[in-house]
């Protein structure tokens, strides 16, 4: 039974993505970038080109509406005179998370993001990627883009690998840190939750590796037999990622676990809580932001679930920005293709963290292209991303400066909240009082507790 729910979960997953393959992936429609009139590769009089690789199809296709709003914000500045007169051609190539295998339409070769990636620099000619995703898809590349001197912008991903300005010049991050964000979660679960016997699974590369370090940087005690991962590799293999979870949650419930910190993408977050259901495994979750969003985790099981949120709650309709952002995905092309959830069935009208997260790297790009003025280098790029004061969803200040490039330093607990028909998926994770927390990777940095903040929305963004 559990098998056959992954599978099909596997299945769906990539055959809702068919439609996003096919689409164009950019933003505007024609010219590629290449043979710009500027010496700035992908920077014409008249457009800017940028591009990204993402999962389109494959197990991580939940992710897939993250880079359609940001390209549902740039349609939408396009339709507004763009950027100082430059409209943004936004590219957007599969790589299905870095993993080649059946199931994936990007079937490019033994390392896709990298395929992909030199297909966006040597003949789409992008001034940068922006928004690209996933840690070990983007770690595949950091030398290439280094060493051909392209841009890495606002990088989907919580790894801290974002944050070597000496090493990496031209690497932003955008989220915060996995290593932050489970600190956070330690101090709630040592103040909430005393006592407890705490348990993990994580993915088995940074992902996993960055939030354990987190929680145990937090100060929490995890005996290594509940510190457990299942393999990414397995992430189109159904059969061996069940028996990995089975065995998993099975140790962590004969070891007594009443806690459990999932550092998973949504899809393997929904397994776990199936699998766990059918054992009568019932601990506390504790789940990374990047595998919580209810309406992709899609199960009455998380409610009640402890996360991370550093945007406000979708479920607040007088927030501006959630207001502004269901006008822009509205009005966006292939609208109803990218997001069909949001426009039918019992989520429709619906805003989900996806979205929010998009919109907030693609704001934030906008921002730093603005302040440039007419003269659009990438070396004066780099220069605005350090002093440029953005303004965006987020519930914390986005920030960098020549020693910090990771962007937002950490957000608000939520919880997730039952839907009003109980037997159905929750459609909404819930702040948890009006705190945000900020804090570094490591123990000797302090977590320094805020009141949430809404910035306003900039007039010529309106």
């Amino acid at each position: 039974m559990w098998f056959n729910r992954l599978r099909r979960t596997t299945v769906v997953l990539t055959v809702s993505a068919l439609s996003l393959g096919s689409i164009s992936a950019g933003v505007i429609m024609g010219s590629s970038g290449a043979g710009a009139s500027s010496s700035t590769p992908g920077v014409t009089a008249r457009s800017i080109t940028i591009g990204a690789t993402v999962p389109l199809s494959g197990i991580a296709v939940s992710y897939a509406e993250v880079s359609a709003a940001a390209a549902a914000v740039f349609s939408y500045v396009n339709k507004h005179g763009g950027i100082n007169g430059r409209k943004i051609n936004y590219i957007r190539k599969d790589d299905c998370y870095n993993i080649n295998a059946v199931g994936c339409t990007a079937n490019v070769g033994a390392t896709p993001t990298l395929t992909q990636t030199q297909t966006l620099v040597t003949q789409n000619n992008v001034f940068a990627e922006v928004g690209s995703l996933g840690t070990a898809a983007q770690d595949s590349v950091l030398a290439y883009l280094n060493q051909n001197g392209v841009p890495d912008l606002f990088v989907n991903s919580g790894s801290s690998d974002w944050n070597q300005p000496k090493k990496y010049p031209k690497l932003f991050g955008f989220q915060p840190s996995y290593r932050a964000e489970s600190k956070i979660f330690a101090q709630w679960i040592k103040t909430n939750k005393p006592g407890a016997v705490v348990g993990t699974i994580g993915q088995g590369d940074d992902f996993g590796a960055n939030g354990l370090a987190g929680l145990l940087a937090g100060g929490l005690t995890i005996a290594s037999a509940n510190q457990l991962t299942y393999n990414p590799a397995n992430l189109l293999n159904p059969t061996a990622l069940q028996a990995e979870l089975v065995q998993d949650l099975t140790t962590l419930k004969t070891n007594g676990a009443t806690v459990v910190v999932l550092d998973s993408i949504p899809a393997i977050t929904q397994a776990i809580l199936l699998i766990s259901h059918q054992l009568s495994f019932t601990p506390q979750w504790v789940i990374s932001s990047v595998g919580s969003d209810p309406l992709s985790v899609a199960t009455p099981l998380e409610v009640g679930a402890i996360s991370m949120s550093y945007f406000p709650s979708t479920a607040t309709t007088s927030n501006p920005w959630n207001k502004w952002l269901k006008k822009v995905i509205t009005a966006s092309p292939n609208a109803q293709t990218n997001f069909p959830n949001y426009f039918t069935g019992a989520n429709a009208g619906v805003l989900d963290g996806n979205m929010q997260y998009g919109a907030g790297f693609a704001v934030a790009f906008c921002e730093a292209l603005k302040s440039l003025g007419k003269n659009v280098t990438r070396a004066g790029f780099l220069k605005a991303m350090i002093k440029v004061k953005f303004a965006t969803p987020a519930l914390t200040p986005l920030s960098y400066t020549r020693g910090q490039h990771q962007g937002l330093q950490g957000g608000s607990i939520a919880t997730v909240v039952p839907n009003a028909n109980p037997t159905a998926a929750p459609q909404y994770a819930q702040l948890v009082g009006n705190a945000e927390y900020t804090t570094g990777d490591y123990s000797n940095t302090r977590i320094v507790t805020n009141r949430q903040k809404i910035t306003p929305i900039p007039g010529w963004l309106k």
